[in-house]
């Protein structure tokens, strides 16, 4: 009972005082999904993140500052006094037991072997990578939320379908009655009548929980409040698409996200292959560096300062064949990057081809669909008529029915994936989604 109670709460929910509200179209509705998904949120986040990785490799052209500290005690310590000038003032030039010092250091690198250029690179290439993977994302949910807006639309449809079976159902249940109480026909006709009655009844209410529910995953989609009204178009209308199919295989081959992404992935692993080299190529500093602390530089107790500077410079010259191997993998990595590029080109390809096929397809099932809903209508008229009359059977209207509602039923499943398909061409083209 307590079921009962919710469903009928939530079904006058959904229905109450809908005309007062807008109706969801679907541009509105795709731009709802993009602002609120968690998935895009984070692909955002993740480019912002690159962003920062691509300053931290910046970073290391300039000079690097450091400053330190250290102490220590030593126990037995040198002993300067046989060193000690005649001059030299009282309490000074004594064993050091306190050593302690203050530094700061600054070195800038002059020669890298080319490691600060790659790993700017690489991280250029992860901030591609990232950017990829959010055009990507985007893509899909616009597809996902296509799917679901015209599944909506087609429930909706469905629905007054369902409502219209109903009252043609209705009709030949009040003719069989008035027949029956004429004495033309039998009670079996009635019976028959009011079975179907009791179907389409049935009928109504599964097509309204479809709605219901078709209403409810859009809701979740764009973050709104699951059982809430949310009113989109009365019919799937079946317009003109227009797409531009001149060199739409070049198009997709440039613009899909997955090109971008695995194209960035070969150039990721180069920049990585460099970096990797770069470490045996040799390194070239200048540095300088002040410090003040005791013992001083004449070994006194007292506190002075000091300062070094120079260069430094080094270079790897045996590692048991390390870069070699390393560097192997690093060509490894490379060549199945570049295989996962030719992969994802001839998939793409298929995808494109494969999408202009199903778009025609789909139009012509619309239409074909179309020219049998209007045929089984004009059979139902012409039955109806003729059980009137007293020339057909209640089964031959039964069946009439029964097919103008197939026919409806599959001319509203056309239309649904001929919307579906028209999405899908975009996404295989890539002009679904373009990020900002």
């Amino acid at each position: 009972m307590k079921k009962y109670i919710l469903f009928v709460f939530t079904a006058f929910y959904f229905t109450f005082n809908v005309q007062a509200q807008e109706v969801l179209k679907i541009k509105d509705y795709r731009q709802k999904v993009l602002e609120y998904n968690q998935d895009i949120q984070a692909a955002q986040k993740q480019i912002s993140a690159a962003d920062e990785y691509i300053k931290v490799a910046n970073s290391d052209k300039g000079p690097r500052i450091d400053a330190g500290a250290s102490y220590s005690y030593t126990g037995r310590p040198f002993d300067p006094t046989g060193f000690k000038p005649s001059n030299a003032p009282i309490g000074e030039w004594l064993p050091v037991h306190h050593n302690y010092n203050a530094n700061v250091t600054i070195k800038q690198d002059i020669y890298t072997g080319g490691r600060i250029k790659s790993s700017i690179k690489l991280a250029q290439m992860k901030k591609e990578i990232a950017s990829a993977h959010r055009d990507y994302t985007g893509s899909e949910l616009l597809f996902y939320a296509d799917q679901l807006y015209w599944k909506s639309v087609g429930d909706k449809e469905a629905l007054e379908l369902a409502r219209q079976y109903q009252t043609s159902v209705q009709t030949l249940v009040d003719v069989a009655k008035n027949k029956y109480e004429a004495e033309i026909v039998s009670r079996n006709d009635l019976l028959m009548a009011e079975v179907k009655l009791n179907e389409a009844e049935l009928e109504v209410l599964k097509a309204q929980n479809n709605y219901n529910i078709s209403i409810m995953n859009l809701n979740r989609l764009m973050g709104k409040e699951i059982i809430s009204s949310t009113i989109v178009e009365d019919t799937v209308d079946f317009s003109e698409f227009i797409f531009d199919t001149n060199d739409v295989v070049t198009r997709a081959l440039g613009q899909r996200a997955e090109i971008r992404q695995s194209l960035a992935e070969v150039k990721a692993t180069h920049a990585n292959a460099d970096l990797t080299a770069s470490k045996y190529k040799g390194n070239l500093h200048v540095f300088a560096k002040g410090v003040y602390g005791a013992p001083s530089p004449q070994l006194a107790n007292s506190p002075e300062g000091n300062y070094y500077a120079g260069a430094g410079f080094s270079i790897p010259i045996y590692h048991s064949s390390k870069k070699k191997r390393e560097m192997a993998a690093r060509k490894i990595e490379s060549e199945i990057a570049i295989l996962n590029k030719e992969k994802v080109t001839d998939q793409v390809i298929l995808d494109i081809n494969e999408a202009m096929y199903l778009l025609d397809e789909a139009a012509k099932r619309v239409q074909l669909t179309n020219a049998s809903l209007a045929k089984a209508d004009e059979n139902l008229d012409m039955i109806i008529d003729r059980y009137k009359d007293g020339l057909s059977p209640i089964i031959e209207v039964t069946d009439a029915q029964v097919n103008w509602q197939l026919a409806y039923g599959e001319y509203i499943d056309a239309k649904v994936k001929y919307k579906v398909a028209c999405t899908n061409i975009e996404k295989a083209s890539g002009d679904l989604y373009q990020s900002k």
